[in-house]
């Protein structure tokens, strides 16, 4: 069964934070004021997604930031989509499934701390909604999405 698994940033993977310092572990320093925390098992998430299915990156940042989260974890994709490609919706972002997604995959599988940024109604998508990474070190919001995957 040919799978997709579309797979978000902040907040689900990684922190990007303004604050001096933050308790998780230090991905990146993206720019002198932005640093990026990377959550706990998100190495794990990601090699896990690899095996099982196709990976999309969809986020709502900018494109050039995205990219560079991605090399950081070496988060290889057959397509990343960022702000750009959001829609606005009463002055708010919002991420959709491409008709393409539906016609090429049988299951699809959206891994993203906020699912109501989605415009998505098909009984092929599946959600997997970790609770939001804010930085702190003891977070171990990615287990139950590793195990619930695992059992998808």
């Amino acid at each position: 069964m040919k799978q997709l698994i579309i797979l978000d940033l902040d907040h689900t993977l990684i922190y990007g934070s303004y604050a001096e310092t933050e308790t998780a572990e230090l991905l990146f320093q993206y720019h002198k004021y932005l640093t990026v925390y990377e959550r706990q098992l998100a190495r794990d998430l990601i090699r896990l997604c690899k095996s099982k299915a196709d990976i999309i990156v969809y986020t709502t940042a900018l494109r050039r930031y995205a990219k560079s989260i991605c090399l950081a974890l070496n988060l290889e994709y057959v397509e990343l989509l960022s702000r750009k490609n959001c829609i606005a919706v009463e002055g708010k972002l919002k991420k959709q499934i491409k008709e393409e997604w539906l016609e090429n995959y049988e299951k699809i599988i959206i891994i993203d701390d906020s699912p109501n940024v989605w415009i998505a109604d098909d009984l092929k998508i599946n959600f997997l909604v970790p609770d939001e990474f804010r930085g702190q070190i003891n977070d171990f919001g990615l287990e139950k999405i590793i195990t619930e995957l695992k059992n998808l």
